[in-house]
């Protein structure tokens, strides 16, 4: 049987259409005019080995590469590679490529659709799949119904429904119903249903119910871990190494906060945790745990109070009063004054009250605002005072609305003050050394506690 001078194809039909490939089809082939890796701005593929010759790739193998001596077709036909019009050139390029269960090609510049696909150089335009395979570098949409790799940068988008790999750079998006991993930076959007890991910088969003990743943008998921952020992270659970901007979160943590950090509970290194004790006009007893960052914080607290019960008609003796518990959840922010050992601060808060025993029917709320003016008398002791004003509202259908002026007088006990700084030592009296000369007596850095500027926040 005749073989083609151009592919090395042995099919008749082959043969005929190799003839007049050249002047009708060649032309429209930009991956025929320039070796892929002559492309301006892009990392050069790998060469491949002595123990692949031929280029092919494969396993243990390297990429193919493109060179004007790569055989070419327009249309491959599969069953299973090498069951297939390319079973003696696995390298070939072509403008579409379709296989029954797995297709195989070298160079695509158009689309490879199959069961399993795999390009082993470039590709530029679509692939579709189960699973879909690119060695080289991808331009366009690899889309896979289960699982997607990309072993070479990719510019583009890369559609999973399972999983998403990029063994180097995307430029894009990668998505994937369950995890995406990317093993240098993402230029774009990275979303997964459950994870999301970006060992690279992620320049863009991050997005999936765990996120890990270094990211210049937005993180959002329900855990947000991060080495450096800059920019937004949101979720439930924030982790950040670094951040050069806003958490919101129910629990932030932070080691170096450049910016700020909004949530229920706040740990920043720069920061702390405190006891507060007080009593006041809208809430008897107050305990809580006040959780600051650098200028914002939260109170988390348990208060008790009490109420006159409905008067006696039977007996005509006066109300008793019935104790009442309170919890609520305040939130603040620190302003920032210039005088040592003094902090002024403001927030609001709601408390919801009730009864020891039983419920009380419809609402009882209490909201508040005020104003806090703290010293610390000593490193872990501040008391502080406090103005403002709070609303009740009780009831049920049409609402008992009360309210009054909001004083109180308290005091907060440092659990936990992060923020540390030192403060130069006294000098050392002079001592009389030998021969009369007079010395410095050496005396250890003395360390206090939590700066002024987070004292009593």
């Amino acid at each position: 049987m005749s073989r083609c001078a151009r592919c090395s194809l042995r099919t008749a039909p082959i043969v005929a259409a190799c003839a007049l490939a050249p002047a009708v089809l060649a032309p429209r082939s930009a991956l025929a005019q320039q070796p892929a890796d002559a492309a301006p701005g892009r990392a050069a593929p790998r060469s491949a080995g002595p123990s692949d010759p031929s280029g092919a790739g494969g396993a243990g193998g390297e990429r193919a590469r493109r060179g004007p001596d790569t055989p070419y077709f327009p249309v491959n036909l599969s069953l299973i590679f090498p069951l297939s019009t390319n079973a003696t050139a696995p390298d070939l390029a072509t403008h579409l490529d379709l296989a029954l269960l797995l297709g195989r090609v070298g160079f695509v510049d158009g689309a490879q659709i199959g069961l399993f696909s795999w390009t082993s150089g470039d590709l530029r335009g679509l692939q579709l799949g189960v699973a879909s395979v690119v060695s080289g570098r991808a331009e366009g949409l690899q889309l896979a119904a289960g699982f997607a790799l990309a072993d070479a940068p990719l510019a583009g988008v890369q559609l999973a429904g399972l999983f998403g790999w990029a063994s180097t750079t995307v430029a894009g998006a990668q998505i994937a119903g369950v995890a995406n991993q990317t093993y240098a930076d993402v230029d774009g959007l990275q979303a997964a249903g459950t994870v999301n890991v970006a060992r690279g910088q992620v320049t863009g969003v991050q997005a999936a119910a765990v996120n890990i990743g270094r990211v210049d943008g937005l993180q959002i998921g329900a855990i947000n871990v991060s080495q450096e952020q800059r920019g937004l992270q949101i979720g439930i659970i924030n982790v950040a190494r670094k951040i050069d901007g806003l958490q919101i979160g129910v629990i932030n943590v932070t080691d170096n906060l450049e910016g700020e950090s909004l949530g229920l509970i706040p740990l920043p290194r720069e920061g702390g945790i405190r006891l507060a004790l007080w009593g006041s006009t809208g809430l008897h007893g107050n305990v809580g745990l006040k959780f600051s960052s650098r200028y914002a914080y939260t109170i988390l607290s348990f208060g008790l109070h009490s109420e006159p019960r409905a008067p006696n008609a039977d007996d005509g003796r006066a109300a008793e009063r019935e104790p009442l518990y309170a919890v609520g959840l305040a939130m603040g922010s620190r302003l920032p004054l210039d005088v040592e050992d003094l902090s002024l601060s403001a927030d609001i808060g709601a408390y919801h009250r009730g009864p020891f025993q039983g419920d009380l029917p419809g609402r009882n709320e209490v909201l508040k605002a005020r104003v806090s003016a703290s010293y610390a008398l000593a490193e872990r002791l501040s008391p502080f005072v406090c103005a403002g004003g709070y609303l009740t509202l009780r009831g049920e259908g049409a609402l008992d609305v009360g309210g009054g002026p909001e004083l109180c007088l308290g005091v907060e006990l440092g659990l936990l003050d992060a923020a540390r700084r030192v403060r130069a030592p006294a000098a050392p009296p002079a001592v009389a050394g030998r021969g009369g000369a007079l010395r410095a007596s050496p005396g250890p850095a003395r360390t206090t506690g939590a700066s002024s500027s987070h004292r009593g926040s």
